[in-house]
């Protein structure tokens, strides 16, 4: 691709560990199956699927605090070998896209497509040819973020789940990330963004609106590293 601009797409997993259960046992789609250990001891979840999550159950919840809020759920013993096997299968598609391959974690990958693409229509048609693949091939579905960097292309995939494609042409980060909650940037757990909400700030625009001083007086090097990233 000409120029300077990067061509950088990041492909994330939806509920990776529930989706391969439901892919193994078809007759669990459409019902709340959370992974985990057992509810009569410390068991939590450590992963849930969608169904599940309409319930509020999220990951790293203690079992049997899921079970209050979704009594129907579904419960399976974690199998990380059989997830590891999926994942490797997934990661052999992507790394055909590019060597400028990054995995992050057993659900997730970067890759930098600028030397493969023309253009950016080019770039974002990779990003769907990728997503049927690992859709028609390994049976899972993903979401993916495009963009001209890693940030935005992960904040990008997490945009539309599940099984969406978002993409963010250069030029148009700010407009994009302007009206999301602050708390899709790196580094904003609920502490910082509860500060932040004392000063009137909720959004990504209204970090970015903030003078960067203000931000690393209040918040040390941590707040000049918000500015930077709301920017």
């Amino acid at each position: 691709m000409p120029g300077t601009t990067r061509a950088i797409i990041h492909l994330d997993l939806d509920a990776f560990y529930a989706g391969v259960e439901i892919l193994e046992n078809p007759e669990l789609a459409g019902k709340p199956v959370l992974i985990g250990g057992h509810p009569e001891g410390r068991g939590v979840v450590a992963a849930a699927s969608y169904a599940a999550r309409e319930y509020g159950v999220r990951s790293a919840m203690p079992m049997s605090r899921a079970l209050v809020l979704c009594p129907e759920a579904v419960i399976l013993p974690s199998r990380f070998s059989v997830y590891g096997d999926y994942s490797r299968r997934v990661m052999a598609i992507l790394r055909e896209a590019t060597p400028l391959f990054e995995q992050m974690s057993i659900d997730e990958a970067y890759l930098d497509v600028t030397e493969q693409v023309s253009d950016w229509e080019d770039a974002v048609e990779l990003a769907h040819q990728l997503q049927r693949r690992v859709r028609e091939e390994i049976g899972l579905s993903a979401s993916l973020g495009v963009a001209s960097n890693k940030l935005i292309a992960k904040i990008a995939s997490d945009h539309d789940k599940p099984g969406g494609l978002t993409v963010v042409p250069p030029g148009q980060e700010q407009s994009f990330l302007e009206p999301l909650p602050v708390r899709v940037l790196w580094g904003v757990g609920p502490v910082m963004a509860g500060n932040l909400a004392k000063l009137g700030v909720t959004t990504v625009g209204d970090l970015a609106r903030l003078p960067e001083e203000d931000l690393r007086r209040r918040f040390g090097k941590h707040g000049a590293g918000l500015a930077r990233r709301a920017r």
